[in-house]
């Protein structure tokens, strides 16, 4: 939630969702009340609302400390595909595993960039995904998304979509999925 500020400046926020370990980073915390719009603490188990279903939050189940492992993992299916959503999550997808043994996915927003620690093999073999999609910035400090973690993804013939080469991705459809990419 770094640049939260920047894109609260270009995105009307209707509301903020965050893990209850990331209320206790003071910076974090600051930036919520320059932004100035209603924050939701989530748990596991909660249930968010889109479109005819919603997305269930898996993970954290406790309070860390706001930390990259501390991110919220949000899970659904919408229009008979199924989607995880890990935010920068990086060393919890091992306790996923552990917690959820039947967790199909096809489509996977990979963690933290798709840094290194990203996307461990077990974990992909587990998750079984079809697509991954990448949100990295263009030509990042951190060298984002990892040539490892693409090498991963490439073995087991998941298709990759990634924003810093890309451009934007957005799924539309109203009876199924249509993957497009936007580059300005």
């Amino acid at each position: 939630m770094g640049d939260a500020l920047e894109v609260a400046k270009q995105v009307k926020i209707g509301r903020i969702v965050v893990s209850p370990g990331s209320l206790t980073v003071p910076d974090f915390v600051a930036t919520l009340k320059e932004i100035n719009v209603p924050v939701h603490v989530v748990k596991v188990g909660d249930r968010l609302p889109i479109f005819d279903s919603y997305l269930e939050v898996l993970y954290p189940d406790g309070t860390g400390d706001g930390g990259n492992n501390d991110s919220i993992v949000l899970y659904g299916r919408l229009l008979e595909t199924n989607f995880l959503f890990t935010g920068d999550l990086e060393q919890g997808k091992l306790d996923l595993i552990e917690t959820y043994p039947n967790l199909p996915v096809d489509v996977l927003k990979a963690g933290h960039h798709g840094s290194k620690g990203s996307s461990y093999p077990e974990f992909l073999d587990h998750i079984e995904a079809k697509i991954a999609l990448i949100s990295a910035g263009e030509n990042n400090r951190y060298k984002h998304p990892h040539q490892e973690t693409l090498d991963r993804f490439d073995s087991r013939n998941i298709q990759v979509y990634r924003t810093d080469q890309q451009g934007a991705i957005r799924f539309r459809g109203w009876k199924e999925w249509r993957i497009e990419t936007v580059r300005e």
